[in-house]
């Protein structure tokens, strides 16, 4: 049954994903890379996003990382093992004046610790992945809760004091739970686990200055 909801969640995701698409909107698309930034191009224009007025939807599609290829995290929404299959989730980090940013780069540091910084991080949904292909797709607006600390703001709060998405410099960040252990879900897809050095990540630079 649980496998039937989740499935049921990512489709829906993804039809509101292409629905926009089809509106007219227009969709931006970027390397993912990883693991961390520094890490190889694992698929080229594999990441999308299509920014809305008070949200981002978001979709993801690279080969599934082989299980034990790769670091995992620690924390307690990961089992932390290799195994068949393995749960990843997928996150919007949406930094809204990111010239305050303590380099090019922004980053969890800059959301956590700078008030100045105008930013939050929103869970986009999860995907326990058996096959060859990993695909996550999913959507984050102003109802939707940020993690990051007391320093992170929703989205809702950041539209009211006047930023715009168009302007905001958005990552995706996709973090490997490892195994999958079902009495971690549904924390294992909806809650972080691991910093950017274990995730794969996609970079979408402000669309305006």
């Amino acid at each position: 049954m649980r496998k039937r909801i989740l499935a049921g969640v990512i489709a829906v995701a993804t039809l509101a994903f292409s629905s926009g698409i089809a509106a007219g909107n227009s969709t931006e698309l970027a390397d993912i890379v990883g693991q961390g930034l520094g890490g190889p191009t694992v698929a080229a224009n594999g990441a999308a996003i299509l920014r809305t007025p008070n949200g981002v939807n978001a979709k993801v599609s690279l080969p599934t990382p082989v299980p034990g290829s790769y670091t995992y995290p620690v924390g307690p929404t990961g089992s932390g093992v290799a195994g068949h299959p393995e749960v990843y989730s997928l996150w919007v980090f949406i930094f809204f004046n990111p010239e305050e940013c303590a380099t090019t780069v922004c980053g969890p540091a800059d959301l956590m610790n700078d008030p100045a910084v105008v930013a939050g991080a929103f869970n986009a949904g999860g995907h326990v992945a058996g096959g060859s292909q990993l695909t996550i797709a999913g959507s984050v607006n102003h109802r939707s809760p940020t993690f990051g600390g007391a320093n992170a703001e929703t989205l809702g709060t950041a539209l009211s004091m006047g930023y715009d998405l168009a302007a905001a410099d958005i990552h995706l960040a996709i973090a490997p739970h490892g195994a999958l252990a079902p009495e971690l879900l549904p924390d294992s897809i909806g809650t972080p686990v691991g910093n950017p050095s274990h995730w794969w990540l996609s970079i979408f630079p402000p669309l305006t200055d």
